[in-house]
C-alpha cells in the first residue's frame, strides 16, 4: 500500500506491507503514482492545499488526520474513504493552554505584560482560579481534560454537551450554568450546528466580569457580536483561535485590553510529535493488518 504523509513523521516505523512517502502540499508535487495512494496523513495544520489534494487522489481509502478536528477535511471525503481524527493526543496540551489563558487573564498578567517598567503601578487583588466556577462547552476527551486541570486547582467545573447522548448537561438546559460561571470555554467541533453558537445570545448570559476562552474553531463564535461586547468593557476573552484567522494586524480585537489572543497553538507542543508518531504507527499496523483503525469519524461528528 502506497502512503503520503508530512516528512516531520518520515521516521515512524512502518509495516513492510505499506511503502511511505514523504510529502507536504504546500511544496511538493504529488508523484506520479498518485493513483496508487491508498493513505494519505495531512500536513498538520497544513494550509487548504493540504486538503484539496483529497480530490486528486482516486483510489483513497484512508485519511489519518493529525488533527482532532475535521471540518477543514470533512468536504474532500467521499464514498470508499475512511477518515480518522486524532482524537486523544492533543487533550493535555489544549488543557494546558486553556490554563495558561485563564492565568493570565485573571490574574492581568497580559496587561502586566504591556505595562512593562509601569507594572508596579498596576498592583491589586486579583481573581483566583482557586474560587472559580468554569463551564466547559464541549463534553469530549479535551473538554474533560479541561475539567480535570482546572478542578486541580480548585475550580468548580461544568461540562456542557452538545447532546444528551454524553455526558454533561445539554447546552439546551445549561443557561443557569452559563450565567453563573466566571470562565467559560468553548472546546466544541466545528460543525453547521456549532458555527455561530456563541452569539450575541450566548454572550448576554454571561455575567458582568465572567471570561470567554475559546480553544475549538474561531467561527464557532460570532466575531461581530464579540467585538460590541469586549467594547463595552462588560466581559473578557481569551482567544486561540480567531474569524477570520489568521486575524489581521488592523482587527479590532487587537485594540481591547480584555482580550487576550494567542496563534492557535492549543496542540502545538513537542509532546504532540511523539504522540502522534505513535497514533499513526497504531494506525498503519491496524490498517496493514486488515482492521479497522482508531478513531474513525461517522454519522454526525
Amino acid at each position: 500500500m502506497e502512503l503520503l504523509l508530512p516528512k516531520t513523521f518520515s521516521t515512524a516505523n512502518f509495516p513492510v506491507e505499506i511503502h511511505a512517502t514523504p510529502f507536504d502540499a504546500e511544496h511538493d508535487d504529488l508523484p506520479d503514482f498518485k493513483d496508487e495512494i491508498e493513505i494519505y496523513v495531512p500536513t498538520y495544520m497544513g494550509a487548504q492545499k493540504a486538503y484539496d489534494v483529497i480530490d486528486e487522489l482516486p483510489n483513497l481509502k484512508y485519511v489519518l488526520l493529525l488533527t482532532a478536528g475535521v471540518d477543514k477535511v470533512l468536504p474532500h471525503i467521499r464514498n470508499g474513504i475512511t477518515l480518522c481524527n486524532a482524537r486523544g493526543i492533543h487533550d493535555a496540551a489544549t488543557a494546558e493552554l486553556t490554563l495558561g489563558l485563564a492565568i493570565a487573564s485573571r490574574r492581568n498578567i497580559a496587561n502586566f505584560v504591556r505595562a512593562n517598567n509601569d507594572v508596579w503601578s498596576l498592583r491589586k487583588t486579583e481573581s483566583s482560579l482557586g474560587n472559580a466556577r468554569v463551564a466547559i462547552v464541549g463534553a469530549g476527551s479535551v473538554g474533560t481534560e479541561i475539567g480535570r486541570l482546572f478542578r486541580a486547582f480548585g475550580s468548580e467545573t461544568s461540562l456542557i454537551s452538545r447532546s444528551s447522548k454524553v455526558h454533561g448537561t445539554p447546552i439546551q438546559y445549561a443557561d443557569d450554568i452559563l450565567r453563573s460561571a466566571d470562565i467559560v470555554v468553548i472546546v466544541v467541533p466545528l460543525t453547521k450546528e456549532t458555527k455561530g453558537l456563541v452569539d450575541h445570545k450566548f454572550l448576554a448570559k454571561l455575567k458582568t466580569g465572567a471570561l470567554l476562552i475559546n480553544v475549538a474553531r474561531g467561527e464557532v463564535v460570532n466575531t461581530t457580536d464579540l467585538v460590541e461586547e469586549l467594547a463595552s468593557g462588560r466581559i473578557n476573552a481569551a482567544l486561540d483561535v480567531t474569524d477570520p484567522e489568521p486575524l489581521p494586524k488592523d482587527h479590532a480585537l487587537w485594540s481591547f485590553e480584555n482580550c487576550i489572543i494567542s496563534p492557535h497553538v492549543g496542540g502545538a507542543t513537542e509532546t504532540f510529535y511523539e504522540k502522534g508518531k505513535k497514533l499513526l504507527e497504531q494506525n498503519l499496523a491496524l490498517i496493514a493488518q486488515g482492521e479497522k483503525p482508531l478513531n474513525v469519524i461517522t454519522g454526525t461528528y
